[in-house]
């Protein structure tokens, strides 16, 4: 999901806005005082509209909570917090409303006064009245300003394709593997709700394409290390990952020893039970062991194919593949030359 919303302004900002194109109008007319009448309804209703639409444009762009996939919701209500979302969407609606029918009525009332300080004072009333919603709701507007600056960096995660999470220990060769199994270099981000940098990669199961994190700040440490942030990014993980690839560095030159890294790989196992696991070692071109885990050298390449094998395995139960070729499978590694993905009926084109 990939969240595109417009800057948005506080009360100044857009009183400013609404004000100074309203000075702006003028109408002409036949003498001075039905002039005066007829732009000061003209104005009246410019400011009406552009409050009006400033702020129904933040509305219909800020995502509709209750339709989001899961695991948006949760991220959301981490970073940001759902019922405060709701709740400043709610007010700057009400001023919204509440602007448009004090300006509106205003519009109509000077259109039946015959003295100018009359028609100027319906104005400026309606003008103070207006200011005062806008600025009753500003603190709303603040905290949709950063709310909007948040959901903007939040990475395209799409919860309906499959998903692999790669975890274990910094160094142990995560992002290495990401970029050799998924569609060249990663992606690489910053999530508002982790410390570090996350790496997103793609690649295809025949036509389906799946998405592979490599989340650190989540899974590459110790529960008692991670922040209550990041140990409710994990909760928020647990609706969104279909397979755990947990990696292990039986060389220890990553920093941490066997003892460690098994003891992370129980902890998440145990926290993230109802996903699947993959354990498999790295640097099988530095030392091979005697575990029984499967080996690959992310470095060199080795035995990649079949850990990719592997994971369209454990994938398959969920997305079943019977339906793609053979030949199709070369895709897995060369993502780009893959065809556009098919439509199964007449409802999926869009005319």
């Amino acid at each position: 999901m990939d969240f595109k919303i417009s800057p948005v302004m506080n009360a100044e900002e857009i009183l400013d806005k609404a004000f100074g194109r309203a000075s702006k109008k003028t109408k002409e007319a036949k003498d001075r005082v039905d002039r005066k009448k007829k732009t000061a309804s003209v104005k009246l209703n410019t400011v009406a509209h552009i409050i009006e639409d400033t702020i129904g444009r933040y509305e219909d762009e800020f995502p509709t909570l209750d339709i989001l996939p899961e695991f948006y919701y949760e991220i959301i209500d981490i970073i940001i917090g759902i019922d405060d979302l709701k709740r400043s969407l709610g007010a700057i609606n009400w001023a919204k409303r509440r602007a448009k029918r004090t300006l509106m009525e205003a519009a109509r009332e000077v259109v039946s006064k015959e003295e100018e300080d009359e028609i100027e004072k319906v104005m400026n009333q309606a003008y103070a009245r207006t200011d005062s919603f806008l600025k009753q709701v500003n603190e709303n507007l603040e905290f949709l300003k950063d709310a909007r600056k948040k959901l903007n960096s939040l990475p395209d995660i799409r919860p309906e394709h499959p998903t692999v999470a790669v975890a274990g220990y910094p160094n142990v060769g995560k992002s290495e593997l990401v970029s050799q199994i998924s569609s060249g270099k990663p992606k690489i981000d910053v999530y508002p709700f982790t410390t570090q940098e996350v790496g997103i990669g793609h690649f295809f199961l025949g036509y389906r394409k799946c998405q592979l994190l490599d989340t650190p700040g989540m899974l590459d440490r110790p529960k008692e290390e991670r922040n209550e942030i990041e140990m409710q990014a994990v909760k928020a993980l647990e609706s969104l990952a279909d397979l755990i690839i947990f990696l292990f560095d039986p060389t220890e030159t990553c920093g941490y020893p066997m003892e460690k890294q098994e003891e992370l790989c129980r902890e998440i196992k145990d926290e993230l039970s109802e996903i699947k696991f993959i354990e498999v070692e790295n640097k099988l071109d530095l030392d091979r062991t005697d575990s029984d885990r499967f080996k690959i050298s992310a470095l060199e390449g080795e035995n990649l194919d079949e850990l990719t094998e592997m994971i369209k395995s454990a994938l398959s139960e969920k997305y079943p593949m019977d339906n793609i070729k053979e030949e199709d499978l070369k895709y897995i590694k060369d993502p780009e030359k893959a065809p556009e993905e098919p439509f199964t009926d007449f409802e999926d084109l869009d005319y």
